[in-house]
């Protein structure tokens, strides 16, 4: 009986290892996600923030003159 309850807790503890391991996982590739997507906005303001401030600049000389 002892070795019952022996393998039963070992077991018990293992299944907490591995669940915490596919937890950790998950938490890993979730902050592996959101890099990239950071990444791909730094991507887009970098094109468009140049061709918005030539056209708010030639707006504002158009209408002043």
């Amino acid at each position: 009986m002892d070795r019952n309850y022996y393998y039963q807790k070992r077991a018990q503890e293992h299944q907490r290892e591995i669940s915490q391991e596919l937890t950790t996982r998950q938490l890993l590739n979730d902050a592996n996600a959101n890099p990239l997507a950071t990444k791909r906005l730094k991507q887009i303001a970098l094109r468009t923030v140049p061709a918005t401030i030539v056209i708010i600049t030639l707006l504002c000389l158009y209408f002043s003159g």
